[in-house]
């Protein structure tokens, strides 16, 4: 018994000194694998898109500008805080104060209230309303000048406008804009675009955009002194590589009204006389007649004749009957 419990002794050794190393390369192996394989399982952090918020900036007032966008993920507005001294062209990645998308249509901030309108249609609006008085600000085209980025909006040119206005040109994708400023207060007044071109009639100034649809509109507008009171300026030009979202065409001028034929004869056309049904000239009589101007048709030749003509024939009648009466009277 014993000779068998040490013959199974050796067995388990010698077993075991063959397999040791063959345990320990397949170990060698498998943590191998495990390390070449971890780089491929670990987790790649997904990229940042860095146009995801850029946008159309607008400064609605109370120092907040409304970032519009309209690409894949439906109309936006950002409304970010920037302080009262913001002007176009300025960056405006700062603070997010409210959002603005089909599913939150409304908001306020800073005693502004905020709407999204026409949300499902192809031309949304953000309006702003302050103290009673509403003001729209078009969002960009979907799939047109909007998905540009911020990049493809030009410089800002600032004039000087009548009525303690101020002007800010820059040209857009969407066509030529004009962002009135309160030069008291810095606050945006109004605002001009390709579709809403001219302040109305009676306004604080005269400001048009003439041609807005072509490739070189020009602003016409009031100055408030000088030597010239109204004047003309060209708009920046848009960025190289960049592309507007509409076709030119230049405004068709009004026709002009034609003369219309006044009642009053011309020098040229002469009046038809009246017709007299006899003589209204009244003949002299006596020593003044032989110089008598008579009617021109009575100084006609052709009526003397005709008239001599008929006496003739009236005394020779006369005389032919009194010789057919004397015959008969003979002849007894």
């Amino acid at each position: 018994m014993r000779t068998a419990l040490r013959a199974s002794l050796a067995t388990a050794v010698l077993a075991g000194a063959l397999l040791a190393p063959a345990a320990g390369a397949a170990y060698a192996a498998t943590s191998t694998l495990t390390a070449t394989a971890a780089p491929q399982s670990a987790p790649v952090a997904p990229e940042t898109d860095p146009d995801r918020f850029t946008g159309t900036p607008v400064y609605i007032g109370e120092g907040l500008v409304a970032v519009l966008r309209n690409q894949a993920e439906g109309p936006e507005a950002w409304i970010r805080a920037v302080g009262p001294d913001w002007k176009p062209g300025d960056h405006y990645m700062f603070r997010v104060l409210a959002t603005l998308s089909r599913m939150n249509l409304t908001q306020t901030v800073n005693g502004l209230e905020l709407e999204l309108v026409k949300g499902n249609t192809t031309a949304p609006v953000l309006t702003v309303t302050e103290d009673g008085a509403t003001r729209s600000f078009p969002l960009p085209v979907a799939g047109g000048g909007g998905d540009q980025g911020a990049a493809c909006v030009s410089g800002t040119v600032r004039l000087s406008l009548g009525g303690g206005l101020l002007g800010d040109l820059r040209t857009t994708p969407d066509g030529p804009e004009v962002q009135l400023v309160d030069g008291a207060t810095g606050n945006a007044y109004k605002q001009l675009t390709r579709t809403s071109p001219a302040l109305e009639k009676g306004d604080r100034t005269g400001a048009r955009i003439v041609n807005p649809h072509s490739a070189e509109p020009q602003l016409r507008y009031d100055t408030p002194g000088g030597q010239s009171p109204v004047e003309t300026a060209r708009f920046p030009v848009l960025p190289e590589g960049c592309r507007f979202t509409y076709t030119f065409k230049d405004e068709v001028p009004a026709a002009q009204p034609t003369a219309e034929p006044t009642a009053e004869p011309t020098a040229s056309t002469s009046a038809p006389k009246a017709q007299t049904a006899g003589q209204t000239a009244v003949v002299p009589r006596g020593g003044v007649a032989a110089g008598a101007e008579l009617p021109a048709e009575d100084r006609d030749d052709t009526t003397t004749a005709l008239a001599g003509t008929g006496l003739v024939a009236i005394f020779a009648g006369l005389g032919a009957a009194l010789l057919l009466r004397r015959r008969p009277g003979a002849q007894r």
